[in-house]
C-alpha cells in the first residue's frame, strides 16, 4: 500500500541555506539507473522512498535562516504503516540541546554563532 506523507513548515535556526529553483524531482524515473526500482537484486526487494523539498532564507541583518519543508515518503513494504515517526532537530545547535550534549560528551566542542551565544 502507498502512502504519502507531508510535513510542511519546518522552521531552521542556524546552518547554511541556499535558494535555488531545482529540477522537477526524477529520482524514481526508469530512465534513473541508480534508483533501487530499476536494479532490484532479487524478486520482492523493496525500500522506502523520501524526498524533500526545502525552500530557505538567510536574514544577513539577523543572521537567521527560516525555511519552508515539504517531506513526502512512499510507503513500498507490502506493509501498511500506521505510524511514521519524524524527529525534528529545530534546537540542534542550541547550548543545552541533544545534540550539543552529545558533542560535548564525545569530546567535539560546540562552535556557537552569535545567535546561539546570545541565547535568544
Amino acid at each position: 500500500m502507498k502512502s504519502v506523507f507531508l510535513l510542511l513548515s519546518c522552521f531552521f535556526i542556524g546552518g547554511v541555506a541556499f535558494t535555488q529553483d531545482l529540477p522537477t524531482n526524477d529520482f524514481s524515473s526508469a530512465s534513473n539507473p541508480l534508483y533501487w526500482k530499476n536494479k532490484m537484486p532479487y524478486e520482492g526487494y523493496w525500500q522506502q522512498d523520501v524526498h524533500y523539498d526545502i525552500k530557505a532564507n538567510i536574514d544577513e541583518k539577523t543572521d537567521i535562516i527560516e525555511g519552508d519543508m515539504q517531506l513526502t515518503y512512499w510507503n513500498n513494504s507490502p506493509d501498511t504503516l500506521r505510524y511514521v515517526y519524524f524527529h525534528l532537530f529545530q534546537n540542534a545547535f542550541q547550548p543545552g540541546s541533544y545534540f550539543d550534549n552529545l558533542n560535548k560528551n564525545n569530546g567535539v566542542k560546540p562552535a556557537y554563532g552569535k545567535y546561539e551565544r546570545s541565547g535568544l
